[in-house]
C-alpha cells in the first residue's frame, strides 16, 4: 500500500498520512475485501498478477480522489477489479501463462476466424435468450457473476435446491441448443 501513497495527486491525501480518513477508510477496505479481490483475480491470473491487480484497485480509489460518496463497497471495488481484469486481458492476453498457438499465430486471428467467433457468441446469446427467465436470471446470476448458489437463492427469493436446479434445466436447454445449431 506504501507504493500508493507516493503516486498520490496534490489534492489527494497521501496514503500514508496517518491521519488521513480515506487513509483509514482504503486501510479497512484492504483488510475487508482485499482477500476476496486476490481469490478473484487468482482464479484468473497468476499469484503475483493478482496481486498487482489488488493494487491496481485501490490505485483506482486514488485516482479517483477517494471513497467518498461510494454506498456499497463491496460492489464497487468488484466493478473496478472486472475493469482491471479486462484491461489487463485486453493489453496483455497471455496474463502470465505462454500463449497458445491460437493466440501465438496471427493467421489464427483472421477475418474469417473473428467472424466465426462473431456467429458462435451470437448463437450463444440467441441461446441464453431462449432461456425461461427465471433459469436465465439465476444462470447469469452464477456464471457470470459469481454468485453462490446461497446468494442467488436470497437474491431470486429461492431455495437453494430451487437455484440447482434451474441452473442445470438451463446448462442443459443451453447444451441442446447449441447442439442443434451447430
Amino acid at each position: 500500500m506504501r507504493e500508493l501513497g507516493r503516486m498520490a495527486s496534490p489534492t489527494t491525501p497521501p496514503m500514508d498520512d496517518p491521519g488521513s480518513d480515506m487513509d483509514r477508510t482504503m486501510q479497512a477496505w484492504l483488510v475487508d475485501y482485499g482477500p476476496a479481490l486476490r481469490r478473484y483475480f487468482e482464479k484468473r491470473a497468476s499469484p503475483a498478477e493478482a496481486e498487482d491487480m489488488v493494487q491496481d484497485v485501490f490505485l483506482s480509489l486514488q485516482i479517483r480522489g477517494g471513497v467518498a460518496g461510494i454506498q456499497h463497497a463491496r460492489g464497487y471495488l468488484f466493478q473496478v477489479a472486472r475493469s482491471v481484469l479486462a484491461h489487463r486481458r485486453y493489453n496483455y492476453p497471455a496474463l502470465g501463462r505462454p500463449l497458445t498457438p491460437a493466440e501465438a499465430s496471427i493467421e489464427e486471428l483472421s477475418p474469417e476466424r473473428i467472424l466465426m467467433g462473431k456467429e458462435s457468441l451470437d448463437r450463444l446469446m440467441l441461446a441464453l435468450e431462449s432461456l425461461p427467465p427465471r433459469s436465465r436470471e439465476a444462470l447469469l446470476l452464477h456464471r457470470f457473476e459469481e454468485a453462490t448458489y446461497a446468494s442467488v437463492a436470497r437474491r431470486m427469493g429461492i431455495t437453494v435446491s430451487a437455484v440447482e436446479r434451474l441452473i442445470t434445466r438451463a446448462l442443459k436447454q443451453l447444451t441442446a441448443t447449441l447442439e442443434a445449431r451447430r
